[in-house]
């Protein structure tokens, strides 16, 4: 079988004359710059698409961020309490601390005095700070009353000591009554921690 001549021939018809115009340097240049200008608009719609496309994947990686965000600040307040708590726990573990060191010091302190007391001597108020030991006492006699104050200027944990008043006593067994104020040598208040 024999193929028309037209077959694999590539004819071109054009009905319209050509212009002298395209030819010229000018038509040359504005049909590059028609050429151009396609091709620019085509690629500048392709990278608006792509970026158009690629904020898509931004607000998605944003809205998980934001998930997992959201993930995170629940666990953190699901801790608050659990802070707090610690937090109480050892503001009162710190008091604990300081109530039983002023009471290691009242101890020590009530210990001392009962063992330079004479037996002629008893009290009726007995105060004590980290720093002073106050006392309302009644001596017998007034001998027992000098032997007091002899071994409080003698012991060591005493350094200063303040006889406020000193008068006769009218309660049964008691020659006088005085008030006595002594600082306690080498104290500290207990310190706080926070």
């Amino acid at each position: 079988m024999i193929l028309p001549a037209f077959f694999g021939h590539k004819r071109s018809i054009n009905l319209l004359p050509r212009d002298s115009f395209e030819s010229s340097t000018v038509g040359v240049i504005l049909e590059w710059a028609l050429v151009f200008g396609k091709w620019a608009v085509i690629i500048t719609q392709l990278i608006v698409m792509g970026a158009f496309l690629y904020r898509f994947t931004l607000d998605r990686s944003l809205t998980d961020l934001r998930k997992a965000i959201s993930k995170d600040v629940a666990v953190i307040k699901s801790y608050e309490q659990v802070e707090r708590d610690f937090t109480l726990t050892q503001k009162q573990i710190n008091s604990a601390k300081d109530t039983l060191a002023s009471q290691k010091l009242m101890l020590k302190t009530l210990n001392n005095i009962g063992q330079i007391t004479p037996n002629d001597v008893w009290y009726d108020r007995i105060n004590i700070t980290p720093d002073t030991l106050s006392l309302t006492a009644y001596a017998a006699s007034l001998p027992a009353f000098g032997q007091f104050l002899t071994s409080a200027q003698k012991d060591p944990l005493y350094s200063s000591i303040r006889i406020g008043k000193i008068e006769s006593s009218t309660t049964k067994g008691a020659q006088m009554q005085f008030d006595v104020s002594m600082s306690i040598a080498g104290a500290s208040k207990p310190e706080s921690k926070k």
